[in-house]
């Protein structure tokens, strides 16, 4: 490549001093000017030659650089290879006793099969119940009885004022990081290893339900229909979540309604035994004294 160019060069500088030479002696030549011309050109095509052989040979060392790094893992694979071949070698076999029963793996992923939704994780615990706090009152049929101190006045236990005990947790219970760690599911809902009732709603088992359920066969349903399906689908659900709110509000004024007449119920309860009043006891002691005057007389 450097040659070509070095003859490149030449051509150009002898055709421009034979240019120049000519029109020193006030003799021009058209063809010499023409000779300059192609001179040139052949000059700015090697130069251009010139720059794709340098890319190409950046190419290349760039090639070779990545051949020695290959080669390099290559070696180090196989050296990691026979190493790990003679532990494999120098490792000892199992002797399982002649008593083993053998199970084939079909039977073995047909076992884990059924039980995975029975299968809880390692980490899981369940909830411990929280002890329901004792009251002052005696309480019986799910009603407070008042209680009558000695004074003989009767004190409803509703109207008492209740001052809250606090317990001394800060010895006894574990750091927020701790426990979560500990059970992690405690914040979170319960585990099930199968889909929930909403998310089998929003996939595809939803849609093909749909389709049964309008006396359709999905395996000839055209897939161009796919957004009238969809939309019935959205309709279904949001009917579903319609109707499962109206249950919650009814079932929530339901609980209000037997909040009230228990409240209800308990001030009644409440008013009648302050009404009561305990009867004085009358002394009729005197009447044996009457009877032991008479017996003197």
């Amino acid at each position: 490549m450097d040659k070509t160019l070095d003859a490149q060069f030449l051509r150009v500088e002898k055709a421009l001093a034979t240019l120049v030479a000519s029109i020193s002696t006030y003799n021009p030549n058209p063809v010499l000017a023409h000779d300059l011309v192609d001179a040139d050109q052949e000059l700015s095509h090697g130069l251009a030659d010139l720059a794709t052989h340098q890319a190409n040979y950046a190419r290349i060392q760039s090639l070779k650089n990545t051949s020695s790094d290959l080669d390099a893992q290559i070696k180090g694979s196989l050296q990691l290879l026979s190493s790990t071949r003679s532990e494999l070698l120098s490792t000892p076999a199992t002797t399982f006793p002649s008593t083993t029963t053998s199970v084939s793996y079909t039977d073995l992923l047909s076992y884990a099969r059924r039980i995975s939704k029975f299968t809880l994780p390692p980490t899981y615990r369940e909830a411990q119940p929280t002890p329901e706090p004792e009251g002052t009152g005696t309480q019986t049929n799910g009603t407070v009885t008042p209680t009558a101190p000695s004074n003989g006045a009767v004190v409803n236990v509703a109207e008492l004022p209740v001052t809250p005990i606090q317990a001394d947790t800060d010895k006894t219970s574990l750091p927020p990081q701790i426990a979560e760690w500990l059970n992690p599911h405690n914040s979170a809902p319960g585990f099930v290893p199968w889909p929930t009732e909403e998310t089998i709603r929003r996939g595809a088992l939803a849609s093909i339900q749909v389709l049964i359920d309008q006396g359709e066969d999905p395996a000839t349903f055209d897939p161009e229909r796919s957004a009238e399906l969809e939309a019935s689908r959205k309709r279904l659900e949001e009917e579903a979540e319609r109707a499962k709110e109206e249950q919650q509000e009814a079932e929530r004024a339901r609980q209000e309604q037997r909040m009230r007449e228990e409240h209800a119920r308990r001030e009644a309860i409440g008013a009648a035994g302050q009404r009561v009043e305990e009867k004085p006891k009358v002394f009729t002691g005197l009447d044996l004294l009457d009877d032991m005057d008479d017996d003197d007389e």
